[in-house]
Parts: C-alpha cells; structure tokens; sequence
C-alpha cells in the first residue's frame, strides 16, 4: 500500500494525538510503526520496503504515515515530493518555547541524556531551537508541493476543540468528517516516564495489536475502565514534577531568538497573529 497524506511534525507538537485520532477512523489505515522515517533518515532502503510498512486494512480510503524528522530534515520534502507528487502533507505547530520544554522531557523520557535542567539541556543540543524554526522548514515543504496539499494546524487549536480538529483532519483526509471518535479527549504523549518499562512495553503491545485491528475506539473504552485507568496511572511518574520549569529569564531569551522566524511563519500562512501569540494577548489585556 502507498501512503496518501505525510504528517510531517514537528516534533512534540501533538503529533502522536493526530496519530491516533486517525486510527480510529475506519477510513483510515496507519503505517507500522507509526515513524518510519523513511524520507528522513532511511532513504536509501528504498520504496519497496517503505511501502511494506503500510498493511492493508479492510475498508481504509487513505493511508497515512507520520515522522516528525521530516519536517526539520531538509532533504525529506523533495524526496517526498518526488515519490509520490500527489501526496497530502499535514503539518502541526505550537508554541516553539513551550515545544523546547517538551523536547527537552522527551529526551529525558528516553534516556538519551540524564535528568536535568532545561538550560543545562539547551546548551547541550541545538536541536531544541533548530527544530523551532517554524518559517524555515515549512517552507521548504511549501515549495516542494502546492499549497492546496499542505495542511497546517496547531497544537493550541487541537487542545482547545478537539473535534473541530479531528473534523479537519478527516476533511483533509477525504474521509467522512463526521466520524465520532471515541478518544478525541484523551490526552497523549504526556512528559511521563514509567516506574515499570516491562509493563508498559506489554500494554503497548497490547495496544498496538488493536488498533492494527482497527479496535481503537475500543482500546480506548477499555483505557478508561477504572482497574486499567489505576494501572495505567500508578505506573506513571510525571517528569514535570522532577525537572524543574524553565526559568523566565531563558523564556524571554528564546522568544526573542524565535521572533523572526515566527513573524515569517505569519507572512508565510498569510495569518495575522499565532495562537500562542492571540493566547498572551488576551492573557495581558
């Protein structure tokens, strides 16, 4: 099977929520795993083997795949374009000061660095800011395919309409927009870590097997049943409560470092202000 819409990050942008809220659609078929990062970092495997990343599933319209490295790699947008021209690409935004923050749990949450500040963090990897360069990378994409097939959305809009989001998306999609699904208030991707890897590696499995069953609707359900809700939460450890905040004084920094880039983003999606932006102003006034 060949995928017809890309998501393309960026990273820690709600990616994974999208991920799933278009599992649930029984128009939709999801790749396996959900990054296979092909036009990214495994090019060179070819399309045969991209293409055997997509199982064929009963009643799917589309199939969709999402690797938040496309969106920063810039060779992923012509290499994507080249493949398959026809292709959707959906793209995802937030705030890129709160998106360094989450990148830096996400690294921690992994294991690639020790738990520790967020300045301590930063000043070891460049790619908190370099994945934040909004204008950038998504122009790149922009040239690569035309407008009508690049989607933007922000995770602040996803948070707070959920289900005018999911509508959007299945629109994009060309799937039925109505479709209700059943995990559109769950909350994905949270900075947690796991008090026991083994459980919630066999969970996941678990969880994998359905929705490649097309039971995500169902997985949910279970999800919120109150002995695997407990279960769920007791093996849970919030990194937020061991790491502390940014400090004010470096949020203001990278505001000013991200500036430009967001006043090109705002000429670049013809928009007057950012989400984040609208948010701070309403907050102040």
């Amino acid at each position: 099977m060949k995928p017809g819409v890309l998501g393309i990050g960026a990273q820690k942008c709600a990616s994974s929520w999208i991920h799933a809220v278009a599992g649930s659609h029984p128009g939709i078929g999801l790749s396996e795993p959900k990054e296979v990062d092909f036009f990214s970092y495994y090019f060179d495997r070819g399309y045969r083997w991209y293409e055997s990343h997509f199982p064929e599933t009963g009643g799917a319209e589309v199939y969709f795949e999402c690797s938040p490295s496309y969106f920063h790699d810039p060779r992923a947008p012509d290499r994507a374009a080249a493949y398959r021209p026809e292709l959707k690409v959906l793209a995802l935004l937030r705030d890129p000061v709160k998106r360094a923050f989450s990148n830096h749990m996400h690294e921690i949450i992994k294991g690639h660095i020790p738990p520790c500040t967020f300045e301590d963090g930063l000043e070891n990897n460049p790619a908190y800011l370099e994945q934040g360069l909004y204008a950038t990378h998504l122009k790149r994409w922009l040239s690569a395919f035309p407008a009508e097939q690049v989607k933007v959305l922000f995770a602040e809009d996803v948070a707070a309409s959920p289900t005018g989001a999911a509508t959007a998306v299945f629109s994009f999609f060309g799937v039925d927009p109505g479709f209700d699904s059943a995990i559109l208030h769950e909350r994905r991707n949270e900075s947690d870590r796991a008090r026991s890897a083994a459980l919630r590696a066999g969970l996941r499995a678990g969880g994998r097997w359905m929705r490649q069953q097309g039971l995500e609707g169902a997985l949910a359900r279970i999800k919120a049943v109150s002995p695997v809700a407990g279960l769920l939460r007791a093996n849970s450890v919030q990194i937020r409560d061991e790491i502390p905040p940014m400090q004010p004084e470096t949020a203001h920094r990278l505001e000013a470092v991200f500036a430009p880039e967001m006043e090109a983003l705002q000429a670049l999606l013809n928009r007057p202000a950012l989400p984040w932006q609208t948010a701070a102003r309403e907050a102040a006034g």
